[in-house]
């Protein structure tokens, strides 16, 4: 074999295997798999097939390292990729991996605007929230605050925090009485001080999301923080685990076009498609964790729509997470973090 078709055998090995399907597609998507990915085939992609008659091929996979070999090398096969968080696209899009989105093509109204960036447009939200166990704190008597998790004489018992500043600091200022609304610009040190006070009650730091909703499930913790999807599924298998939503923090992932995509046009058109209310409850249905048309409760069942982090009372109990911020501050606000955890 010569050296260059080693190396072209060495690149399509490096960025994945490439179907006949994926290169025969008009459309290539990349985004994770499991529920989450046979939702977006689903209610996503079967559809637009049948609306447009244009082939979509799809990788299960959403590696920020593959995007970034596939536009540093010119050899991008993906079109639309799931993305982190906004901050993270604008990360991204700074290092020049990203195409911008067309909102010509793209309808921005019916959608939530915060989730709406030059390079990046929300793909689901979720939310960290207040979990606890519901045996030991009946509703009505359960903690509702961060405040409430900081008091661990009115709510004695084993706490859970992730190992992250994302979020945490958010709940030591709100615990120390800044309201949800008042969070951002953060005060560092006013959160750091907070965090202080409960840090020795902090029975464990999570690290995979699904181990605060397993914890509480054990009755290992008695309250913790974690991802409202995972402690409601448990909720629903007959874990004895309740949520608070007051004071939660509103996050979402995102969808973002890598730069040189073949069929960038096909992807703007993709998106415009998906936000149909109609398909966007049917993802919320499947997966639990809302898209950004804000009319898609409107098609889903009133009791489960309000186990969404979006349902409108369930939406104005919470902060909405600063990602400008976090942009700017996540480098020195997480070298802090690791300092403090070893102290």
């Amino acid at each position: 074999m010569g050296r260059k078709a080693f190396g072209i055998l060495m690149m399509v090995l490096f960025l994945g295997l490439i179907t006949h399907s994926t290169m025969a597609a008009d459309l290539v998507i990349s985004f994770a798999g499991g529920a989450a990915g046979d939702a977006v085939k689903d209610c996503f992609i079967k559809p637009f097939e049948q609306a447009t008659g244009l082939k979509v091929g799809f990788e299960a996979t959403h590696e920020f390292s593959k995007l970034k070999a596939m536009v540093q090398s010119g050899t991008v096969t993906w079109d639309l990729a799931e993305g982190p968080s906004i901050d993270f696209v604008i990360l991204w899009a700074e290092e020049g991996l990203l195409e911008p989105l067309d909102y010509t093509i793209i309808d921005k109204k019916g959608l939530y605007q915060e989730t709406l960036h030059k390079y990046g447009i929300g793909k689901a939200f979720y939310s960290t929230v207040l979990g606890y166990n519901s045996a030991r704190y009946p509703k009505g008597a359960h903690p509702t605050s961060w405040k409430d998790f900081w008091d661990v004489k009115k709510f004695p018992g084993a706490r859970c925090l992730r190992n992250a500043p994302d979020n945490n600091l958010e709940f030591g200022l709100m615990a120390d009485g800044v309201p949800p609304d008042k969070l951002y610009p953060l005060d560092i040190d006013r959160a750091f001080r907070s965090l202080d006070r409960i840090k020795p009650h902090v029975k464990v730091w999570w690290d995979a999301g699904a181990q605060p909703a397993q914890l509480l499930t054990d009755q290992e913790v008695d309250m913790a923080s974690g991802w409202n999807g995972r402690i409601l599924y448990v909720q629903k298998q007959g874990a004895k685990v309740g949520l608070e939503w007051n004071q939660g923090v509103l996050m979402f992932s995102s969808w973002v076009v890598p730069k040189g995509a073949p069929h960038a046009k096909n992807a703007m058109k993709f998106l415009n498609f998906s936000h149909q209310p109609k398909l966007q409850a049917c993802y919320a249905a499947a997966v639990g964790y809302p898209g950004v048309s804000v009319k898609a409760v409107d098609y889903l069942d009133s009791k489960f729509a309000s186990d969404l982090p979006t349902y409108a009372e369930n939406y104005k109990k919470q902060a909405v997470m600063n990602y400008e911020w976090w942009r700017q501050n996540r480098k020195k606000v997480e070298d802090l973090w690791n300092a403090w955890m070893v102290k």
